[in-house]
């Protein structure tokens, strides 16, 4: 029988609410500015920063060969602590890579963007990498120790960092916005760096390379499965980048971003403190009964009833509200959100949720699925962009997409229980 006062009372979810008020901070206060920076930089500009992000995110998200995620796994923190070093240890590696492929690659890549403009920008990209790599190792050190609170404080200093950044370098145009986003991550990693040091420094000591070696091999299919995996689905982010860049104008994909940056502070809000957490309690859950699947089901209910009023009046009223706060320039985010929201509203209730294959050992047959759902999201928009209609390729979109996530919800909730 479900005790709701019990459950609430429950460690699981204070850590979500740690997490949940920093995220508050640190997602409340871009969306406060955003009105600020919609009217001092251009749909134009917004677009350079979209497609710089759409090449670094490419790098970032194998940065570390997603070993980054099996700091979790071990039992014992010397085990622990050489799969961070091994993910330091890689992440500096690609980040060198980087630079290669953008230096030799970098016309090739703005021929492909359909945008020279981004060409300069691209050289920023090691930067990126790096930042963001070390950002989510840490990160995930503290997850492990159940250390919400320094991840609360990083994400709060990362946005309030962004935003300052932002406002303070308006004048360089699109280069401020990627500066603001490299100097944002650089602060919430000096914060989680130092909380480290002055708490974990003895277990460096512990670091040796016959250990990196062996978690190496222990954790492998992280590189192998879950790397392929977490790359297809940065790949399908950036493709879909690409084609809409491809197909429209680039005052149409930065108006989108916008759409996208407004509607997805719900999920980076409430889905990231919820999937941090889901992540830490569902491994050990697991690990002593090999049952997840009420959890689960609780989690998924939960975030349905939370984002359901929220976006039936982004569908209703979504046009009106973001040329308000946003600008005129920006009113048709609203009409492009209306037409979104069926996709986003799946997206969000099975974000947090996604974890469920990793802790169960079904990552070949989630990258499958997986792969098989960007094949769908892409078709949508490639069928709009045929047409000549972004609203049409958004309106398949939603159509597709959500029954696609019909099925993983169905197939997460039968693999959750062993």
């Amino acid at each position: 029988m479900f005790h709701l006062k019990k459950y609430l009372k429950s460690d699981f979810v204070k850590h979500i609410f740690t997490v949940f008020s920093g995220n508050v901070i640190a997602q409340a206060i871009p969306f406060l500015f955003e009105p600020i920076l919609t009217r001092i930089y251009t749909p134009a500009d917004f677009a350079i920063l979209t497609l710089y992000l759409s090449v670094a995110n490419l790098f970032s998200i194998i940065a570390t060969a997603r070993y980054e995620l099996a700091v979790m796994l071990p039992k014992e923190d010397r085990k622990a602590i050489n799969v961070l070093g091994l993910s330091l240890i890689i992440s500096l590696i690609v980040s060198a890579l980087s630079f290669l492929i953008v230096w030799i690659f970098n016309a090739h890549i703005c021929q492909i963007l359909k945008n020279d403009d981004v060409s300069g920008y691209l050289y920023l990209v090691p930067l990126s990498v790096l930042s963001v790599s070390w950002y989510q190792v840490f990160n995930y050190w503290n997850s492990r120790n159940k250390r919400f609170n320094n991840i609360a404080i990083s994400k709060s200093t990362q946005s309030i960092t962004t935003v300052s950044a932002n406002i303070g370098l308006a004048f360089l145009k699109s280069l401020g916005l990627i500066l603001g986003q490299i100097i944002g991550y650089v602060s919430g990693v000096i914060v989680l760096c130092f909380n480290f040091l002055r708490r974990d420094k003895t277990h460096l000591k512990n670091i040796s390379k016959t250990e990196m070696k062996e978690m190496a091999i222990v954790y492998q299919e992280f590189p192998k499965v879950n790397s392929v995996h977490a790359f297809g689905d940065m790949l399908k982010q950036s493709g879909e980048i690409f084609l809409l860049s491809y197909f429209y104008l680039k005052e149409q994909l930065g108006v989108y971003s916008r759409t996208l940056r407004l509607l997805l502070a719900p999920s980076a809000i409430i889905g990231t403190a919820v999937a941090q957490v889901f992540y830490q309690k569902a491994s050990e859950t697991f690990n002593k009964t090999g049952n997840i699947r009420q959890l689960s089901l609780k989690v998924l209910i939960a975030l349905a009833c939370i984002s359901l009023p929220f976006f039936a009046i982004v569908f209703f009223w979504g046009e009106d509200l973001f040329g308000w706060f946003l600008g005129e320039n920006y009113r048709m985010a609203g009409v492009y959100g209306k037409y979104l929201t069926p996709y986003l509203f799946f997206r969000f209730i099975t974000s947090p949720v996604s974890q469920i294959p990793l802790i169960v050992n079904k990552q070949k047959k989630f990258l499958l699925l997986s792969f098989a759902g960007h094949a769908i999201y892409l078709f949508a928009i490639i069928l709009g962009g045929l047409k000549g209609d972004i609203l049409l390729g958004f309106t398949y979109l939603s159509i597709f997409t959500s029954v696609y996530y019909t099925g993983f919800i169905l197939w997460f909730l039968k693999i959750a229980k062993s």
